[in-house]
C-alpha cells in the first residue's frame, strides 16, 4: 500500500553508525577546549613532547580523538608536529613574540581603520559603554579583570570593521599572546596608560579619524610587543616554575 504524501513520515532512529560519529565529534571538540586551554596559558613547557597516551588516559577518551584536536592545534599554531616524534608544544621566543605582535598590529591598524568607515555612531558609543562599565569598579583594578577588558575593547573595535576574517583572524592572535598580555598588565603604570590610549581611540573614532586612529592602535602594541620580548626570559622561568609546583605527571604530558 502506497503512503499517503500528505501523512508526514516517521522519523527514523538513528542509526548506530550515526550515533558514534556524534560521540566521536564530541570527544574531538572536548579534547581540543581542554587542550587549547592548557596550550594558551602555558600549563606545560615551549617544546616539549606532548604524551598522547597519558592525556587521552586523563580524559578518558582513545588517542585517535586526541590526535584529531592536536591537529587542530597544529592549525592554530599551538603545536607542531615533527616526524618520528610526535607533537611537540609551541617554542617560546623573542622572534616568536616580535613576530605575533607585529602580526596583531598590522590587523588592528586595519580593523581600527575600516571602523572610522564604517562603524555606526550606535556602535561606537556602545564599545565606550562597554570599556567602561568593566573597567568602572574596583574589581577591574584586579590584573586578570584588567586583561579581559582590554582584549574585549579590541575585540569590539574589530568587530566594528564589519570584516569578520579580520575579526576571526584576531581571535587567534589573541588566543597566542593572551599570556603576554598578562605580563604586560603588570607594569606600575599600565592601568593609567590603557585608559588614556582607550580613551584617545574612542575619541578619534567618534571624530572618524582613520590616520590618527590607527597611528595609536599601533604605538599602543609596539610598546607592548617591545615589553613582551624584554620579558620573554622572565616568562619562560615563571611557566617552568608553574610547571614545577604542579602535580607530578609523565614527562611531555600535559599537567
Amino acid at each position: 500500500m502506497m503512503r499517503d504524501p500528505r501523512t508526514p513520515a516517521t522519523p527514523q532512529p538513528a542509526s548506530a553508525g550515526d550515533t558514534a560519529s556524534a560521540r566521536s565529534a564530541d570527544s574531538v571538540d572536548r579534547v581540543y577546549r581542554t587542550a587549547t586551554q592548557r596550550a594558551i596559558n602555558w600549563h606545560f613547557p615551549p617544546g616539549e613532547r606532548i604524551n598522547e597516551v597519558a592525556l587521552a588516559r586523563e580524559l578518558g577518551v582513545s588517542r585517535t580523538p586526541v590526535r584529531e584536536a592536536l591537529n587542530r592545534l597544529a592549525s592554530d599554531g599551538f603545536v607542531r608536529f615533527v616526524p618520528n616524534r610526535g607533537f611537540l608544544a609551541r617554542d617560546l621566543t623573542p622572534e616568536l613574540v616580535r613576530d605575533l605582535y607585529e602580526l596583531r598590529a598590522a590587523i588592528e591598524v586595519a580593523a581600527v581603520r575600516l571602523a572610522c568607515e564604517r562603524a555606526t555612531d550606535a556602535g561606537i558609543a556602545k564599545l565606550a559603554r562597554a570599556w567602561a562599565t568593566a573597567t568602572d569598579n574596583a574589581s577591574a583594578r584586579r590584573l586578570d579583570r584588567l586583561t579581559t577588558a582590554d582584549e574585549a575593547f579590541h575585540r569590539g573595535i574589530s568587530r566594528l570593521s564589519g570584516n569578520e576574517q579580520l575579526e576571526t583572524t584576531l581571535e587567534r592572535v589573541n588566543a597566542q599572546i593572551r599570556y603576554f598580555r598578562h605580563v604586560d598588565q603588570e607594569s606600575p603604570d599600565r592601568l593609567q596608560r590603557t585608559h588614556l590610549e582607550h580613551a584617545q581611540v574612542l575619541d578619534y573614532l567618534a571624530r572618524r579619524d582613520a590616520r590618527r586612529a590607527g597611528d595609536l592602535i599601533e604605538r599602543h602594541i609596539v610598546l607592548s610587543r617591545e615589553r613582551a620580548i624584554a620579558v620573554t626570559e622572565q616568562v619562560i622561568a615563571r611557566i617552568l616554575t608553574t610547571n614545577e609546583t604542579r602535580a607530578p605527571s609523565p614527562r611531555g604530558d600535559f599537567p
